[in-house]
């Protein structure tokens, strides 16, 4: 597939079974009528970046086809995290059940109040880059010249970002 038709979503979450909130959100996504999951990366656990005094984040990536707008899209990911208990009043980059984050829609660069499009610090967040190389690493970034496995590379952010093992025979993603 073309760089320049693949969505790729960022979820994360950081409060009680953090595991059970991003197969939360799998299911939720997969089960909406105009998304659909065509790939996701292994589960990541890293620690806080902004406000350092809360639990790590389960982070992964997924890549998804769908029939909307990015617009809606937006709309559609805000309310999935409310139906996974996330308070949308709650303050930005606090504890989060499920946290839903648009990465990119294909080669689109959108900048705006409401949406911006890739996601502007996808560059300094190593536990998006590690995900996301496990499923795309020769995407290019659409308004960089450097792909993905690349963007981890030089990444500054220097945190600990591990893989998490999960054994989940009857209900894995």
């Amino acid at each position: 597939m073309s760089d320049e038709l693949r969505i790729f979503l960022g979820l994360g979450s950081n409060i009680d079974d953090r595991y059970k909130y991003l197969k939360q959100g799998i299911k939720l996504l997969n089960n909406h009528a105009h998304i659909w999951i065509i790939g996701q990366s292994h589960v990541y656990e890293s620690t806080p970046m902004y406000h350092k005094d809360q639990d790590n984040f389960y982070n992964m990536v997924i890549e998804i086809e769908m029939n909307l707008n990015p617009i809606q899209l937006l709309d559609e990911v805000k309310n999935i995290e409310i139906m996974s208990g996330r308070n949308p009043k709650d303050k930005k980059n606090m504890p989060r059940t499920l946290d839903v984050d648009i990465l990119a829609v294909g080669n689109l660069l959108i900048r705006s109040t409401l949406l911006a499009i890739p996601h502007p610090r996808i560059t300094e967040r190593k536990f998006v880059l590690k995900p996301w190389n496990d499923i795309a690493p020769d995407f290019l970034l659409p308004n960089s010249n450097k792909n993905i496995s690349e963007l981890l590379e030089i990444t500054e952010d220097k945190s600990s970002t591990r893989m998490v093992l999960i054994l989940d025979k009857k209900d894995s993603f």
